[in-house]
C-alpha cells in the first residue's frame, strides 16, 4: 500500500532520502579513472577509460531483473542488498592496497555498479510508498537534491584527502562507512510496502509498460535526459578557450542543487508538466547558444543555467510513468533505471560527430537533439499527465 491518499509520515523520509545520497557514490568512478590510469604502465592506461562503463553496463543488464526480484523480496530488502554490494565494491580496490592492479578496480567498480543499480531500482518506489501521490514529483526532486549534494562534495573531499594524505584512496573506505551507516539506518526503519508478488517480473514485463503511451514518452525522456546530461559533462571543459580551465563538478552541481531546491518549491504549486515545458524550452535555447559563444565566462554561465533547467527532468518523467502504471511501480523503476544506460552512448557519439565535423563544439548537436526530444515530450504529455487522447483512438 502507498501513501497516495494519506498523510506523509515525515519520520520515514530521512532514512529513505539518505539512499539518494549514497546513489551519488557511483560517480566517483569517472573522476578517479584518470588518477588510476596515471599510476599504470602506458600500455594499460587506455584500459582504465573503460572503468566508468562498468556502472552503465549494470544499469542496462540488471535493472529489469532486479525489479522482478524486488517484487518477491520487497523494496527495502533490495535497497539493503544494494548497500552491501556498494560497500563491498568500494572496499575491494582499497583492500588490494596502493598500486593495486587494474583488475581489482574493475572488480570493485563492477560490484559498485551492481549495488548502485539495486539502490536506484528500489529507492524511487520506496519513496513512492511513503509520500502522497500529489507530492510525488516534488519529493523525488528533494531526493535529487540529496544525490546532487553527494556529487557536489566529491571534488572537495578528494582534494582535501589528497592534500592531507597524498592519495585520494582513503575516499573508498570513508564512502563504504557512510554506506554502512545508511544501511543500518534503513534496516532499523519500518517502511510500509505493497504486498510482495510470488512471480518475479522480468525484462519483458518492464518493456510491456511501453504499450502505455505516457509511460513510453516518459521512459525515453529519461534516456534522452541522461544522454544529454552526460554529453554536457563530457563537453563542458572542451568548450572553453583554455581546456585546462576545467568547469568544476562543484560549480556545475551547485547550480543543479539550486534548480532542485527551486523545483521542489515550484512543483508544490504548479503542474509538473507545465514546469517541465518552461525548462525544456529554455534548455533548447541555451544549448543553441553554446554552439556559437566563445568566451569562457559565457560558457560557464550557460552551462550553469543549463544545469538549472535540467534539474527536475528525471523526477517529473518518473512520476508521470508511475502515475500511469498504478501497482507496477517496481517495473517502472526497472524500466526507468535501465534507460540510464543511454548515457554510455554520449561519449562515443559526440566523439564521432566531432571527428566527422572537425570540431568538438559540433558534439553539441547531439545534446541539442536529446533536448529537442525533451521539448517534444513535455508538450506531448498533458498538464494533467494524460497523454493526448488521439493515441487511444
Amino acid at each position: 500500500m502507498t501513501m497516495a491518499d494519506n498523510e506523509m509520515n515525515k519520520r520515514l523520509l530521512p532514512p529513505v532520502l539518505a539512499g539518494f545520497f549514497v546513489m551519488g557514490f557511483c560517480d566517483i568512478v569517472a573522476p578517479v579513472s584518470g588518477r588510476i590510469a596515471a599510476g599504470l604502465p602506458a600500455s594499460m592506461q587506455g584500459a582504465a577509460s573503460f572503468l566508468p562503463t562498468m556502472v552503465f553496463l549494470w544499469f542496462l543488464v540488471l535493472s529489469a531483473p532486479l525489479a522482478g526480484v524486488m517484487n518477491r523480496i520487497g523494496r527495502r530488502a533490495m535497497a539493503l542488498a544494494g548497500y552491501a554490494f556498494t560497500a563491498a565494491g568500494l572496499l575491494v580496490p582499497y583492500a588490494a592496497g596502493e598500486g593495486a592492479s587494474l583488475g581489482w578496480y574493475f572488480a570493485g567498480f563492477g560490484l559498485l555498479g551492481v549495488g548502485n543499480t539495486a539502490i536506484q531500482v528500489s529507492m524511487n518506489p520506496l519513496l513512492a510508498a511513503i509520500v502522497p501521490a500529489q507530492r510525488m514529483t516534488s519529493l523525488l526532486t528533494v531526493g535529487q537534491i540529496f544525490r546532487n549534494t553527494s556529487l557536489l562534495l566529491l571534488a572537495p573531499v578528494m582534494t582535501v584527502l589528497t592534500a592531507v594524505t597524498g592519495s585520494w584512496r582513503l575516499l573508498l573506505p570513508i564512502y563504504a562507512a557512510v554506506t554502512a551507516v545508511c544501511g543500518v539506518w534503513l534496516a532499523r526503519t519500518r517502511v510500509p510496502e505493497p504486498a510482495r508478488r510470488e512471480a518475479a517480473a522480468g525484462m519483458a514485463d518492464c518493456f510491456r509498460l511501453l504499450r502505455e503511451p505516457a509511460v513510453a514518452v516518459a521512459a525515453f525522456g529519461i534516456g534522452a535526459f541522461i544522454a544529454a546530461d552526460v554529453g554536457i559533462g563530457f563537453l563542458s571543459s572542451r568548450l572553453l578557450a583554455r581546456p585546462d580551465s576545467i568547469l568544476t563538478t562543484t560549480g556545475f552541481y551547485a547550480c543543479r542543487i539550486v534548480g532542485t531546491l527551486v523545483g521542489a518549491w515550484v512543483l508544490l504549486r504548479f503542474s509538473d508538466i507545465r514546469y517541465l515545458r518552461w525548462n525544456m524550452c529554455a534548455a533548447a535555447v541555451l544549448v543553441a547558444l553554446l554552439l556559437f559563444v566563445r568566451g569562457d565566462a559565457a560558457v560557464y554561465v550557460l552551462i550553469g543555467l543549463l544545469g538549472f533547467t535540467l534539474s527536475c527532468v528525471f523526477a517529473t518523467f518518473y512520476a508521470v510513468a508511475t502515475r500511469h502504471a498504478p501497482g507496477r511501480s517496481n517495473e517502472v523503476a526497472g524500466l526507468s533505471i535501465m534507460m540510464i544506460a543511454a548515457g554510455a552512448l554520449s561519449g562515443p557519439v559526440i566523439g564521432l560527430i566531432a571527428r566527422l565535423a572537425g570540431g568538438m563544439r559540433f558534439g553539441l548537436l547531439y545534446v541539442l537533439a536529446c533536448v529537442l526530444y525533451l521539448v517534444w515530450a513535455s508538450f506531448r504529455l498533458e498538464p494533467n499527465n494524460i497523454i493526448n487522447k488521439e493515441n487511444h483512438a
